[in-house]
């Protein structure tokens, strides 16, 4: 088979019955487990082969009859049961859920070694109402106008399911990998993009560097490729934002930092454009998309004060735009850490541990809102003290820095006062603390327990993450901003086939340097045959050493002999 033709067209995708699929599984799996059931219970001999194999059996004869869209329906039905928020069915919830896991892991085996199969498989998105009623249709679209048909591939329900140990698996960190390092091709499909360019589809396929065009612009969406851009582009942010606040001046707009607010803006754009995309669920399972977000809003609060206060001559939103671009130190330190130490056990628990805290201290300051009101309705008959001296004073309390708020406990109320501050003191500084200390303690150690399955569930995020279907990720920041203001119109007015023309023609002349490195290394990969950057550049180093002339190499013995005879003598036994 060649690669012009795809393993399933487009007709034979849309004719796979998909929705009476999910229901049946939906309903094997209800009428199956009627009661929580651990993961090490599920998957012992007896219910082995008494409950999954027949299951197995039952939808592996249809997806060896041609379905390929079984293992999506199993994930599909997996964040369907794991949604289930209700307390008095959410245990039987997690054991379905864990069950069709265990499925989608059994059913994606069948296909073996066929990676090709796996890839379509895996990377396919479905209509998940083929094969419906006309009558569930007519239901479907009186609930929701905006009725969306594909909703995902099965990786990226997997990632909502959060389904670690099918990511972990095998069969799908073969797809992974190969869809990460670009060996396997395939372009994503997405109904939110930005700049559309969905004349061309090319269907999944093996990447060879020698048959592909020398200016492959469909290189710079392989996810590999996409983080060192990204990488690099996040450095040379980080650079212009430590010059601009270090060369900044309060009155006027000068070159440092008008080049930084272009750059930033491009940054923006790109993530933006990211989150429309994929969506929030997905977006938010990255690492450091947090990180991202808060950037993006400090930056656009910092660039309308700023460019407000010097084209109104306002000094407060001058001065207070500088001070908001302070705050972005406190986002793009951490955030660089997170990306040069992305696959470090602490940075992969911190954000589970990040997450805990924040909910946690949210809840703690909202309760301790009912001491600050007693407190400050309290002082009202003598000490007359603000609620914002009162809440400092508990704050010090909270960090154990100050007892300011015990010394004036008694004006507050000679009784009530020592009584509120020792209580709110013991809930603050002793009992919160132990629970804070536990709760993290429990989350690391859980990550800890499997960090490779949480390593490899973060890859497969940034895997289909990289794999855009926009065409503004092809252009990297700040010329995004160009694209967006030249490309976007024209894509009303073109056809299709003219804005592809010009939409590939434009990426390429944006992107020449950084395509003629990408072709020069893959193809030098792969006449070498080496999988990595350094091992590649080792061995071209080699072969270029022995291409030189003879007189060259000789030239270079004789400065090693050179080197090796100026060695003091008395360090030669060392």
């Amino acid at each position: 088979m060649s690669e012009s033709q795809p393993l399933l067209s487009p007709q034979e995708i849309d004719a796979t019955p998909v929705y009476p699929i999910i229901h049946s599984i939906r309903s094997d799996i209800i009428h199956f487990i009627d009661t929580p059931l651990s993961y090490d219970v599920l998957t012992a001999p007896d219910l082995t082969y008494t409950l999954i194999r027949p299951l197995v059996e039952k939808y592996g004869a249809m997806q060896r009859d041609g379905n390929m869209s079984i293992v999506f329906c199993f994930l599909l039905n997996r964040v369907y049961f794991s949604r289930d928020q209700n307390m008095a069915t959410s245990s039987v919830s997690r054991t379905r859920a864990e069950l069709c896991e265990i499925l989608a892991i059994r059913t994606l085996r069948e296909y073996g070694n066929n990676l090709l199969e796996l890839a379509v498989v895996l990377t396919t998105s479905w209509m998940v109402y083929s094969g419906a009623d006309e009558t569930v249709m007519q239901l479907a679209r009186e609930e929701r106008e905006d009725l969306e048909e594909r909703v995902g591939n099965a990786i990226e329900m997997a990632i909502l399911g959060r389904s670690k140990r099918f990511i972990k698996s095998s069969s799908c960190q073969k797809v992974i990998d190969a869809i990460w390092s670009g060996k396997c091709v395939y372009q994503a499909e997405s109904t939110h993009s930005i700049l559309s360019d969905t004349y061309k589809r090319n269907p999944i396929h093996f990447y060879d560097p020698h048959k592909a065009p020398l200016l492959d612009h469909y290189r710079l969406k392989v996810p590999l490729i996409r983080s060192v851009l990204e990488y690099t582009n996040f450095l040379i942010l980080f650079v212009l934002f430590i010059l601009a606040i270090e060369w900044n001046t309060r009155d006027s707009l000068n070159a440092p930092e008008v080049i930084f607010m272009i750059y930033a803006l491009g940054f923006c754009l790109e993530k933006v454009a990211a989150m429309q995309e994929h969506g929030i669920q997905v977006y938010f399972k990255g690492t450091w998309n947090g990180f991202d977000l808060a950037f993006v809003t400090t930056f656009m609060l910092y660039a309308i004060l700023r460019l407000y206060g010097v084209f109104h001559h306002s000094l407060w939103a001058r001065s207070t735009g500088i001070d908001c671009l302070a705050l972005i130190a406190c986002l793009l330190f951490p955030r660089l850490a997170f990306v040069t130490l992305r696959n470090n056990l602490m940075v992969l628990s911190l954000r589970a541990m990040i997450t805990q805290f924040v909910v946690l201290m949210l809840i703690a300051a909202f309760c301790f809102c009912g001491f600050l009101y007693a407190l400050w309705t309290l002082s009202r008959n003598e000490a007359q003290y603000s609620a914002g001296t009162i809440a400092w004073w508990m704050l010090d309390l909270w960090f154990g820095l100050d007892a300011s708020g015990f010394e004036r406990s008694t004006q507050f109320h000679q009784v009530f006062g020592p009584v509120l501050m020792v209580t709110y003191a013991m809930l603050s500084n002793t009992l919160l603390l132990t629970v804070l200390v536990s709760i993290l303690s429990n989350t690391f150690a859980t990550i800890n327990e499997d960090a490779a399955a949480e390593a490899m569930f973060r890859k497969a995020v940034s895997t289909i993450e990289g794999v855009k279907a926009d065409s503004l990720f092809s252009y990297q920041p700040p010329i995004n901003l160009v694209a967006l203001c030249f490309m976007l119109p024209l894509s009303y007015t073109l056809t299709p086939r003219w804005f592809h023309k010009v939409n590939v023609f434009m990426i390429r002349i944006m992107n020449l340097p950084a395509l003629l490195i990408i072709a020069l290394y893959e193809r030098q990969a792969k006449h070498n045959g080496t999988t990595g950057f350094y091992e590649t550049l080792i061995v071209v180093t080699e072969r270029a050493y022995d291409s030189l002339p003879r007189q060259l190499k000789r030239l270079c013995k004789y400065d090693s002999v050179l080197a090796v005879s100026e060695v003091d003598p008395r360090y030669s036994y060392i």
